[in-house]
C-alpha cells in the first residue's frame, strides 16, 4: 500500500489544528477541540480506492496512473481529561500537536508528566473507518474492492528530559480483507506472494520544539518507517525528513507543513521487473480566523495541501492535491 494512499485517506477523514504545543494543563478537567466542515480532493493513484470509484479502472499497466476528484466533509476531535493532581492525561482521538504535522492517526490512550523527565505516553492507534484499497489493483478493466484495517499501538516521550526534543514509537498491523495482488496476470503462487501487502509497521519520529521567538514554533522531524510486508516486494524502508511552522496569535493562527522522503523497496515487482523506489515530497498550509462570530473558542479554517511520489515504477506514481474549510471549536 503505498504511504501517499494512507494520507490522502486521513486528509479525507481530518484536516489540520491549531499550532500549539501540549502541555499538560494545571488544573483538572475536559479540554480539547472538534471541527467540521467540507474538502475538495484530487488525486492520481492506483492504489487508493477513492470515494466517488473514479479510479475502478485504469488504462493500463504502462499508463499514468487512474484518478480522479471528490467533494467531501470532514471532522476531527480530541478529547483530554486531565488528573492535575497526579499530572495524568487520558485522551481520545487525533491530538493537536499531531495535526498540525498531518499524523492523522486516532489515539486512545494515556500520558503522564514525569516531573522534569518529560511526558510520557502510550497509546492504542486504530482508524475510525477502514481504508479501502483493490484486492488487484494491477487488474485492467473493473477492480474489485478490499478493505484494509490499520490498529497498533504508540509510545512517545516529550520534552525528553526537559529539553525541547521529542520521540515516538509506532506499531501497526495492516489487513487486507481480500488480497489478491497479480492474480488477474495469471502470476503464480510465490510471485503473488511477492505482492502481498498484509503485515506491519514499524515507524519512528524524532523531532525538536524550537520557539524561536513569541508564538512561534519550528519543529523539524526525522522519520523513519520499516514497512515490514508479507512481500518482499511490498516491503520497504522509508526516510523522511519534514518541517512544521505554526504561528498563534490573539486573531489569527497559522500552521505550515513541508517534507521531502524516499521510499526503497526490498524486492523487485515480478510484474515490472523492478523495484517501485520512489521519491516523494508535500507541503500544506492552514490559516485559523480567531473569535468567529464573536464566539470564544471558535475559529474559521481555511487548509491547502499537495503530495507527490514519483516512482521508478509509473504505475506506482502517486498524486494529491486538497482544499477545505471548516469549523473549530476548541474548549
Amino acid at each position: 500500500m503505498r504511504k501517499l494512499s494512507l494520507i490522502t485517506l486521513a486528509i479525507i477523514s481530518s484536516t489540520a489544528a491549531q499550532a500549539e504545543i501540549i502541555k499538560i494543563p494545571q488544573e483538572s478537567g475536559f479540554s480539547g477541540y472538534v471541527m467540521g466542515g467540507a474538502g475538495y480532493t484530487d488525486y492520481e493513484n492506483n492504489f487508493f480506492k477513492g470515494p466517488d470509484d473514479d479510479n475502478e479502472v485504469h488504462d493500463g499497466l504502462f499508463d499514468s496512473p487512474a484518478g480522479g476528484d471528490a467533494t467531501h466533509a470532514i471532522g476531527g476531535l480530541d478529547l483530554r481529561y486531565t488528573f492535575a493532581g497526579s499530572r495524568t492525561q487520558i485522551f481520545l482521538g487525533n491530538l493537536i500537536q499531531d495535526a498540525i504535522r498531518y499524523d492523522f492517526t486516532q489515539q486512545l490512550g494515556v500520558r503522564q508528566e514525569v516531573g522534569d523527565r518529560g511526558i510520557l505516553g502510550l497509546s492504542y492507534v486504530f482508524n475510525v473507518k477502514d481504508a479501502e484499497t483493490w484486492a488487484d489493483p494491477f487488474q485492467t478493466g473493473k477492480r474489485k474492492e478490499t478493505d484494509m484495517s490499520m490498529d497498533g499501538m504508540r509510545l512517545s516521550w516529550d520534552q525528553i528530559w526537559g529539553s525541547n526534543f521529542n520521540a515516538a514509537y509506532t506499531y501497526e498491523e495492516l489487513d487486507l480483507d481480500q488480497e489478491s495482488s497479480g492474480l488477474s496476470l495469471g502470476l503464480g503462487k510465490d510471485q503473488m506472494g511477492l505482492l502481498d501487502r498484509n503485515g506491519e509497521l514499524h515507524r519512528l519520529n524524532f523531532s525538536y520544539d524550537w520557539e524561536f521567538a513569541p508564538d512561534q514554533v519550528l519543529r523539524p522531524e526525522l522519520v523513519y518507517t520499516q514497512g515490514d510486508m508479507d512481500g518482499e516486494a511490498a516491503s520497504f524502508d522509508r526516510y523522511r525528513a519534514q518541517v512544521t511552522y505554526g504561528y498563534h496569535g490573539d486573531r489569527w493562527s497559522l500552521t505550515a507543513n513541508a517534507f521531502v522522503g524516499s521510499t526503497h523497496y526490498d524486492e523487485a515487482n515480478p510484474i515490472f521487473a523492478d523495484k517501485a523506489d520512489s521519491d516523494e515530497y508535500g507541503m500544506g498550509g492552514s490559516f485559523y480566523w480567531h473569535r468567529l462570530f464573536g464566539v470564544e473558542g471558535l475559529s474559521g479554517i481555511v487548509s491547502a495541501a499537495i503530495m507527490e511520489s514519483d516512482s521508478d515504477i509509473e504505475f506506482y506514481d502517486a498524486s494529491m492535491n486538497h482544499v477545505s474549510t471548516g469549523l473549530l471549536f476548541k474548549f
